[in-house]
């Protein structure tokens, strides 16, 4: 017995030191990866020195629907079933949202060349740890196709938000706030290339979506009804 326990003591320690290098491994890659890209930021004007009213126009112009798919996690005042439909339900993670604006500041200062593979190399983590078809996979996705829309690449922008539409219908059910959102975003892509038979649909799908889930007086079925 007393060999036995010996054994199993031993095995128990030699798992947590490989999982301690497998930790130490995926850190040492996270920071290799930040100092990459932190040589884009040498010599940058402090934020508080940089025309901020210019900028903000410039982020609401380049990622709209994006940030219309947080705002019903947000609002203090949406509605009961709006409330019902989040309990159990997803939510996008502070961290992706963080990463969201970090994007969203180097895509709008023209900096795709970091904003580009900090989004590829997220997805790819998220893709290792939780598999392709989890909706912060889908939340990523969304993010990159934004990315690409503003590059004018609507192609790889139109694929990346049909994966992550399919990743969401599957996962988070087809009458999601965030199935709007991806069906948005799609909407706003195909207006920005003039097809708007096929963005017409998507935006009344949306709409009833919103309709169903938050009712009809909420703010975003408010912007779905402009759009």
């Amino acid at each position: 017995q007393w060999l036995r326990d010996e054994l199993a003591g031993a095995q128990q320690r030699l798992q947590d030191s490989e999982q301690e290098v497998v930790t130490l491994e995926e850190q040492n890659r996270h920071l290799q990866f930040m100092s990459s890209i932190r040589k884009y930021d040498q010599d940058e004007p402090p934020l508080d020195e940089q025309d901020s009213s210019s900028n903000k126009e410039t982020l609401e112009d380049l990622f709209p629907a994006e940030d219309e798919e947080q705002t019903p996690m947000s609002q203090p005042h949406h509605s009961s079933a709006a409330a019902a439909a989040q309990q159990g339900g997803y939510e996008i993670p502070a961290r992706l949202r963080t990463l969201h604006n970090l994007v969203i500041q180097y895509a709008s200062q023209g900096r795709y060349e970091v904003a580009v593979p900090l989004c590829k190399q997220a997805l790819e983590d998220l893709e290792k740890s939780s598999g392709h078809t989890h909706p912060d996979v889908a939340t990523m996705l969304n993010i990159l196709a934004l990315v690409y829309r503003d590059q004018n690449k609507y192609k790889e922008a139109a694929n990346l938000l049909n994966d992550a539409l399919a990743i969401r219908e599957k996962t988070l059910g087809l009458d999601h706030p965030a199935v709007a959102a991806t069906l948005n975003n799609l909407a706003v892509l195909y207006g920005k290339r003039g097809k708007y038979k096929e963005a017409e649909p998507l935006c009344k799908r949306a709409l009833e979506i919103r309709e169903k889930v938050l009712g009809s007086d909420h703010p975003d079925v408010a912007k779905q009804l402009n759009n």
